[in-house]
Parts: structure tokens; sequence; C-alpha cells
């Protein structure tokens, strides 16, 4: 049968995410949705991006835009659309610099320190993915909108308004990470898959047809 797997938070944590795929045992006919937020705060952004690319070419993976793939984009002048670059630094973006440039270095630098595909792998990240009954999201959905309505601030940042309201416009079950948690949250309406990576706390992902957590 088939898998679908949703991956939370990862923040640069190249051994944690190693370790939670081998736990997992990736096979051809699985589908892997990571739910942004692969940078920051660890030390290992490069290497996680550099796996992350690697495991694209042998298994089916969507990678959703978390809000620190969207700050790193303004931070750079790489797209009109993102937001918050001037949060960056203080987000955990310094690890991230150190990881490809070596030392901290000003934003010109640390742009031409960033090889082209990893340019690529983060403007083409998505803000949401639909299959079967999910919607796969960063941070959740303002709670009262259809999808169609939704804002893309909210894709991106949302915490408690979504999380304690339920999602009375939507008739899919809303799969999210950013708001971490000690563990999986399993809920009628959403699941939450963010245990914490970026605070050296737990990586998961959750296989959504049985239920079953994987979790390092």
């Amino acid at each position: 049968m088939a898998r679908l797997i949703a991956v939370g938070d990862i923040h640069a944590q190249y051994y944690m995410l190693q370790d939670l795929l081998h736990k997992i045992k990736p096979n051809e006919a699985d589908k892997f949705v990571f739910l942004g937020d692969y940078i920051d705060r660890g030390r290992y952004s490069k290497k996680v991006v550099d796996y992350l690319l690697d495991f694209d070419e042998k298994y089916n993976c969507v990678f959703l835009r978390g809000n620190h793939e969207d700050m790193l984009l303004d931070y750079l002048e790489l797209e009109q659309k993102a937001k918050y670059g001037e949060a960056y630094l203080s987000n955990g973006g310094r690890k991230t610099i150190i990881s490809y440039a070596g030392k901290m270095v000003n934003s010109a630098e640390f742009k031409n320190s960033i090889p082209e595909a990893h340019i690529q792998f983060f403007l083409n990240t998505r803000d949401y993915y639909i299959e079967d009954n999910y919607l796969f999201v960063h941070a959740g959905v303002a709670p009262n909108k259809p999808l169609e309505k939704q804002n893309r601030g909210d894709l991106l940042w949302i915490r408690d308004e979504f999380i304690y309201s339920p999602t009375t416009k939507l008739d899919k079950i809303v799969v999210f990470g950013h708001t971490p948690n000690q563990e999986v949250m399993l809920m009628k309406d959403k699941i939450g898959i963010d245990t914490g990576a970026g605070y050296n706390m737990h990586l998961s992902a959750l296989e959504l047809n049985s239920r079953e957590v994987f979790t390092v």
C-alpha cells in the first residue's frame, strides 16, 4: 500500500533528518509532503537542502514553504511576495548564513554563497498542497474562511487562532507544522507535526493512512 507521509519542521537538523528517514524506510510507492522550515536555528541548513534535493530525485516529494524560507527570500530580495526579511537574522538566520558562507557575511555575500539549485528549491516551495482528504500547509488556516479566500500570511504564520478553533469552512483535515508540541497533535480536523526540532527536541513524521508516527 502506498504511504502518504507528512514530515515536520526540520530547522537544519541534518542528523535528525537522516535518522528519521532511516526509521521510515522509504520506498518508491511513498509520497512525502515536507511542511516547510528546512533551514535556520540548527547548524546544517546547507546539508539539509542538499539531502532533500537528492531525496527528491529518488522519491515522490512535495515541498511546502515555511515562514523561514519566506523570510530568507525577502531578506535576499529574491521574491516580491515574500515578507519579514527584516526579522530573518533574529529568527535563526545567522546560523544559516554561517552554514553557507562559513562565517557571518552581509546579504550580498550570503546570496552569492548559496548554490543556484538551493535558491530554486526555496523559490519553488508551495504555499499549500491538497491530497485526498488532507490540506497540507505550513502554519494553518484562518478558521472561518474557505481555501480560496485564505490569506497567504496566515498559511505561513498563524498559530493559536487556527489551532484552538474548528476549521468550519473547510472539508479537509489540515496537516500543519510551525507550532511545536511535545508530540504529534492528532485532532478531528487538524494534525500538527512540528515536535520542536528547531529547539533540539524531536523531529517527527506521520503516515496519514495508518496514522503511524515516526519520531527521533
